[in-house]
């Protein structure tokens, strides 16, 4: 069992050398670095010495395209929709939406410059995090759907609600299926994280077709309980093994390994027992990758910093590698 942490918030390369340094005495075999929108701007170059540095340090290395296009999941911002508004997605009412449409074909070419710079940094892998459509929330109240031009081509006019689910469904696949075969053509492997299943947010996607996309090389989801309100002993342990069994068969049928994520963000102290136990539960999977969101539980980012941030991490990485086989 491989373990693994996101990484994000430090540009600073000697900084980056003592914590890469670090998480690999302490067991870790991965980093996912994150590469947004800014980092593509104005810190291409020194991702590229980040990324040397990991590997130095004995990492395997993932890049995130965190908050990329308001696509994948993160808290980075996009300026792509500024620049182009026309990529965004609009709902029935009119209203512009924080996200590029998956249908726009002018995302694939942003992407496939996006791809070509995480390329050139050397990294092993693109870690495809949480494709979606914006969720119904702050930015989206009304949970309107897109309804621009190209959503309205695919699906029609009015398209019932299982059509447009299954519309929605199938954007996110063909998009997937593209952007993993660019990284595959640049020789970079392709781990996708879809939101898990049981959830109100996004749309739910058959996990055995993204697995067996051409190129994907590793699949899995993130079943953060407290994220998504899962109270109580019970009810945390079967959220946590509907999606673990449910990543382990699509991955099973496409003969690659399953990655799971545990949440280290965002966490009350009242909450910290519940989080060793389900870590526990999740373990009793056997994930090939077990991964933490993210380094030191967030503590240097006060929007997602955990309550007790160094306790959380202690207690994670302790937890993990006593149940490591």
């Amino acid at each position: 069992m491989k373990l693994a942490t996101s990484y994000f918030g430090c540009r600073i390369p000697r900084h980056v050398r003592s914590d890469m340094r670090r998480l690999r005495r302490l067991g870790f075999d991965r980093v996912i670095h994150t590469f947004s929108e800014n980092d593509l701007f104005y810190s291409s170059s020194t991702l590229r010495e980040i990324v040397a540095i990991s590997k130095d340090a004995g990492l395997e290395v993932q890049l995130d395209p965190w908050g990329v296009a308001g696509v994948f999941g993160g808290e980075a911002f996009s300026e792509w929709i500024l620049e182009d508004p026309d990529l965004m997605q609009r709902g029935p009412s009119g209203r512009p939406l924080a996200g590029a449409c998956l249908n726009h074909p002018r995302l694939r070419e942003r992407m496939s410059e996006w791809v070509d710079a995480a390329a050139r940094t050397g990294a092993d892998a693109i870690f495809w995090d949480e494709p979606h459509w914006v969720h119904p929330g702050p930015r989206n109240p009304n949970a309107e759907p897109c309804a621009c031009a190209h959503c309205r081509a695919r699906h029609g006019e009015n398209p019932a609600p299982e059509a447009l689910r299954r519309s929605r469904a199938a954007a996110i696949l063909d998009l997937l299926t593209e952007l993993v075969r660019m990284a595959a053509d640049r020789r970079l492997g392709s781990s996708i994280c879809l939101l898990p299943l049981g959830v109100p947010l996004g749309v739910e996607q058959d996990w055995p077709s993204v697995a067996a996309i051409p190129g994907v090389t590793e699949f899995g989801t993130d079943p953060y309980w407290h994220a998504f309100q899962i109270e109580g002993a019970a009810a945390r342990d079967a959220f946590i093994d509907l999606n673990a069994d449910a990543a382990r068969a699509a991955a099973r049928s496409a003969a690659i390994p399953v990655m799971l994520w545990l949440q280290a963000f965002r966490l009350p102290a009242t909450a910290e027992r519940d989080l060793m136990e389900g870590t526990r539960r999740l373990l009793e999977h056997r994930p090939e990758t077990v991964a933490i969101w993210g380094f030191e539980a967030c503590a240097h980012m006060s929007g997602l910093a955990c309550e007790n941030a160094g306790r959380v991490w202690r207690g994670l990485v302790r937890t993990i590698n006593s149940q490591r086989g």
